[in-house]
C-alpha cells in the first residue's frame, strides 16, 4: 500500500513560528495554489482514499484537494495523525520557551524521544500512534493508495525512523508532500518536478 503524506497548508501561527499541537486554527488565506498544485500528481498515482487528523487545518486542506479530485473518494478521520501534543507549550514560540523555561526546553530539544513538554507528549508516544495507524492499514492489504493529510511532526518522525536520522534533520514545510511505502521502509519527499499537468 502506498501512502502520500501531505502536511496541511499554512496557518498564521506557522508563519510566526508558534508551536501548534492540539490548538486548532484555520488555514491562512491564499493556501489554494500551494495545495492544489499536487492534484495532477495525486490523480496520476490514483489515490483511492483520504484520511485527515480531524484538526481544522487538515480538514480545510482536504477540502481544497477534494474539490479537484473525484468527490466519491472515501474520506476518513483518524486522531492518531494529530501533531505532537505540546501541552503547556501550546501557542508559545521558541524565544519565549528559551527565556522562560530554558532548562526544560533544552532538555526536550536534546531528547524529545523521552522528554515531553509539561503536560504534553513525547516523540516516542507520537511515533507509537503513527506506527499503529500505518500497521493497521497495511494489515488490511487493500493494495490501494492513500492520501494522508497530517502535520509536520508525524512526517518528520516517520522520516527520522526510516532514514535513521535526527528528528530535526528535515524541514517539512506547509503543503509538502512525501511518498511512503511502509512495508519496504521507503520514504522521500515528492518534488515539484514530478508534477505533470493532466
Amino acid at each position: 500500500m502506498d501512502f502520500y503524506l501531505l502536511r496541511h497548508g499554512r496557518t498564521k501561527w506557522n508563519e510566526k513560528g508558534i508551536l501548534l499541537g492540539n490548538s486548532d486554527p484555520s488555514l491562512s488565506d491564499h493556501n489554494d495554489v500551494e495545495i492544489r498544485k499536487w492534484v495532477p500528481f495525486l490523480q496520476q498515482h490514483r489515490v483511492d482514499m483520504m484520511v485527515h487528523s480531524g484538526m481544522k487545518r487538515t480538514i480545510e486542506t482536504m477540502q481544497i484537494i477534494r474539490k479537484q479530485l473525484n468527490t466519491n473518494i472515501p474520506i476518513m478521520q483518524d486522531e492518531r495523525l494529530k501533531e505532537l501534543n505540546f501541552g503547556d507549550w501550546e501557542l508559545k514560540d521558541y524565544d519565549w520557551l528559551y527565556q522562560n523555561q530554558q532548562e526544560l526546553f533544552i532538555k526536550w530539544l536534546h531528547d524529545p524521544e523521552q522528554n515531553s513538554p509539561p503536560n504534553g507528549e513525547t516523540l516516542h508516544q507520537l511515533k507509537t500512534r503513527i506506527v499503529s495507524f500505518l500497521d493497521e492499514w497495511v494489515g488490511k492489504n487493500l493494495g490501494q493508495s492513500m492520501l494522508v493529510i497530517t502535520h509536520g511532526g508525524p512526517i518528520r518522525a516517520l522520516y527520522s525512523m526510516i532514514h535513521h536520522t535526527s528528528f530535526y534533520e528535515i524541514n517539512v514545510r506547509p503543503g509538502a508532500l512525501f511518498y511512503l511505502n511502509w512495508q519496504n521502509k521507503e520514504m522521500r519527499e515528492v518534488g515539484e518536478g514530478e508534477i505533470e499537468d493532466g
